[in-house]
């Protein structure tokens, strides 16, 4: 059975992009600042992984977005940082913890969320405040989330301007979805446990697909990537104790290694009598990949 309020915000995601960016336009702090980090938990830091697959794969390792996925900020914070808290709630605990703490360091905070406390703070001590649209899930607002942020790292000139590379892959994301092949893939996965396992330049899509199962199906799921993958976690393969459905993901940018890593892998699975599907990754570039995946 179809959740239909699911399906809608699912139907709706490639639209986030371009509401997101029109409500960040003008989303800034004053400051020079050399690094970023952001706190979050759950669906409000899901993107960072994949947001940085996504930096990475247009202009090289010049910036990597550090997360906070607890109640304090990584060391090193200080006035030259800026500090982007995220709650969609805006009541989360960690992340109230984590803004008190950028005070403290004084470093220049940015404040991300639909209401709750964090809301409240922002307007009473007139933080840069981006407000994202209520009704969806946070674990399904990741369009919101990553528009915001291309928009603010970009206006404070931490990063270049991604807005036209984001949205050109974005407008092709409702047409690139098969509706029969992920029914077919779901009832393949009725009753196993998800394994998902991607390479090292897309490794993001493994883990947010991994969190998905979980929160949205409610199910137990694993995720890695190759090459790291054959070093250890293949050995546990050994002696099964669960019934895995193994989904590999790879495109025309992974390593030529990897692609034989990936290969191997699905045959010696297949070997065992368990059941591998290797998704082909689409787009004319790594960033086109990740977002059409």
């Amino acid at each position: 059975m179809i959740n239909e309020e699911f399906y809608k915000d699912l139907r709706h995601f490639p639209k986030q992009f371009a509401e997101g960016f029109e409500l960040a336009k003008n989303l800034k702090v004053t400051g020079i600042f050399t690094n970023a980090v952001l706190s979050g938990m759950g669906g409000s830091s899901l993107f960072v992984e994949l947001f940085n697959d996504l930096a990475e794969s247009q202009y090289g390792n010049k910036f990597n977005l550090e997360v906070s996925r607890s109640y304090y900020l990584p060391k090193g914070i200080n006035q030259n940082t800026l500090v982007i808290i995220c709650s969609y709630s805006g009541n989360t605990e960690e992340t109230l913890s984590c803004l008190e703490e950028a005070f403290v360091r004084h470093s220049k905070v940015v404040v991300f969320t639909t209401g709750g406390k964090l809301l409240n703070k922002a307007l009473e001590l007139h933080l840069p405040l981006y407000k994202i649209p209520t009704g969806v899930q946070p674990r399904l607002s990741t369009g919101y989330f990553i528009a915001g942020l291309v928009r603010l790292l970009s206006n404070v000139g931490l990063i270049p301007d991604l807005t036209s590379t984001v949205l050109t892959a974005a407008n092709k994301i409702e047409n690139s979805f098969n509706e029969d092949e992920a029914k077919a893939m779901a009832e393949e996965l009725l009753n196993k446990v998800p394994v998902i396992y991607a390479t090292d330049e897309n490794s993001s899509l493994a883990r947010i697909a991994k969190v998905k199962f979980n929160e949205n199906s409610k199910i137990q799921a694993w995720w890695n990537f190759f090459p790291e993958v054959n070093h250890n976690e293949m050995v546990g393969y050994t002696n099964m104790l669960m019934n895995p459905y193994f989904i590999l993901y790879k495109s025309k940018f992974t390593n030529e290694r990897n692609k034989k890593r990936i290969d191997i892998f699905a045959e010696l699975m297949r070997g065992k009598g368990l059941p591998v599907k290797i998704i082909e990754l689409r787009g004319d570039n790594i960033f086109k990949c990740l977002l059409l995946y």
